[in-house]
């Protein structure tokens, strides 16, 4: 079968039994791929679908018209968040296929979770639109977004797991891999902020993000001055 490999270990062990043949199999990551692109293609474009031009008479003017849209503010801050939101998840997701070498059962289960949790946000997205001070519409919000940020950290590691991840770059698997750890505990952050306070959940996850990527930053270049001093004695 084109594009597909097995690993069946050597010769002189026992023949691999169906369901470890299948689970053995390593095929292209291009169909995945793809698939997820075009996933999320149409949740992003799903998201715009709650911005609803205001049903006014078109001799209207121009104050109330802005007077209008101005009540329209919390669909537009839930579109942007969540749009930014996904485009961020998306490009991970490409960075992380990157280093992905070939793809396994188990590997295509997880991204196909993935892939639920992100054509669930459109719905989201407009339930934070219509109920943006209300605890319950921001959990769930949140809620989502925690599950695909763990679905997809949860892909590295089974790649990583079953030995997927091309090691040839191990600094910039390193730096793969902790990008896709940051998202779960900052969306963490904001359901425990949302608690405590309507909006502070957005300003928590954000903190929570700077955060880890300024320690990011200073962990490399630690580890760039201790590689050069190295070096150089």
């Amino acid at each position: 079968m084109p594009g597909v490999r097995y690993n069946s270990g050597p010769v002189n062990e026992q023949p691999l039994s169906p369901r470890k043949l299948i689970l053995s199999v390593l095929f292209s990551k291009g169909r995945m791929e793809a698939l997820t692109d075009g996933i999320f293609a149409i949740a992003m474009t799903l998201l715009v679908l709650e911005l609803k031009v205001p049903d006014l008479p078109k001799t209207i003017g121009s104050a109330e018209l802005l007077h209008k849209l101005g009540e329209e503010a919390p669909a537009f801050f839930s579109f942007l968040i969540s749009f930014l939101y996904c485009g961020l998840l998306w490009f991970l997701h490409h960075m992380a296929m990157h280093f992905i070498r070939h793809v396994k059962i188990g590997l295509a289960w997880l991204n196909l979770l993935f892939l639920m949790s992100i054509s669930m946000l459109p719905f989201s997205c407009g339930l934070l639109g219509h109920f943006l001070h209300t605890l319950a519409a921001q959990e769930i919000y949140f809620g989502n977004m925690l599950l695909a940020s763990l679905l997809l950290a949860a892909q590295w590691w089974l790649a990583k797991r079953l030995k997927l991840v091309n090691e040839d770059e191990p600094q910039a698997v390193r730096a793969m891999g902790q990008q896709l750890m940051f998202f779960p505990p900052a969306v963490a952050a904001a359901m425990v902020a949302t608690y405590f306070n309507p909006l502070a959940g957005f300003y928590a996850m954000s903190g929570v993000l700077l955060g880890l990527r300024l320690w990011q930053k200073l962990t490399f270049k630690k580890q760039t001055e201790r590689t050069r001093n190295s070096l150089s004695s």
